[in-house]
C-alpha cells in the first residue's frame, strides 16, 4: 500500500474516534455534535468542521434570516467520478428554511430538511466550504442556538433520481 493511501487512511480513521463536540444554547449543554468520515463507493468524506452553534443578534431578528459563511467544511475524495447525495435535516425550531450554497449550487431546504445529489462529481481531492443563510421563524428571538442541522454524506441511491442535482438551477426538495 502507497504511503499516500496509508496516510488517508489513518486520517480517517482518526476522524472517526474523535470525542464528540458538545454544543452549547442559552448556556447549557445541548446534543453532541459528531465528527465523522463516511466511506462512499471508491472514495470517502471527511467532515473537518462544523459549526457547533448559531448566533441570532437583535439585527439578524429584524431581517428575518442569519448567515453563517464556513458553518461546514467537508473534504470528499474519490478515486473515479461518482454521484453522491448530500442530505440535511433540520432539527432546529428557529428556522422555517435554510439556503445552502457550496455543495455545486445553491438550494434550499424547508423547516424539515432536504437533498441535494452531485452528479459525476470528478476524481480527485475536493474541499467544500458549505456556507448557510437561514431563514428565521416568526418567533425567534436573538440568542445563542446549537447547530440546526444535521448532516450526512452518502452515495446516491436510485431514489435519489428525482432530487435536484447540484449542477441544474435553484430547486428544493423535501427529505419527508
Amino acid at each position: 500500500m502507497r504511503t499516500i493511501t496509508k496516510r488517508k487512511l489513518l486520517l480517517a480513521a482518526l476522524a472517526c474516534g474523535l470525542p464528540a463536540a458538545t454544543a452549547v444554547a442559552d448556556g447549557e449543554p445541548r446534543a453532541p455534535l459528531q465528527v465523522w468520515a463516511i466511506g462512499l463507493p471508491n472514495g470517502y468524506v471527511i467532515m473537518e468542521r462544523q459549526a457547533r452553534v448559531v448566533d441570532i443578534s437583535e439585527e439578524d431578528v429584524a431581517k428575518g434570516m442569519v448567515e453563517v459563511r464556513g458553518g461546514s467544511r467537508l473534504v470528499i475524495t474519490r478515486n473515479t467520478p461518482v454521484d453522491y447525495a448530500v442530505q440535511f435535516q433540520a432539527r432546529g425550531k428557529w428556522i422555517r428554511a435554510a439556503r445552502i450554497g457550496g455543495i455545486g449550487r445553491t438550494f434550499e431546504i424547508d423547516s424539515r430538511g432536504g437533498t441535494v445529489v452531485q452528479r459525476e462529481a470528478a476524481a480527485g481531492r475536493h474541499v467544500v466550504a458549505i456556507d448557510y443563510r437561514f431563514l428565521l421563524a416568526p418567533d425567534a428571538v436573538p440568542g445563542t442556538y446549537a447547530w440546526p442541522l444535521d448532516m450526512a454524506v452518502r452515495a446516491s441511491a436510485a431514489a435519489d433520481r428525482g432530487r435536484p442535482d447540484s449542477a441544474h438551477p435553484l430547486a428544493s426538495s423535501g427529505t419527508r
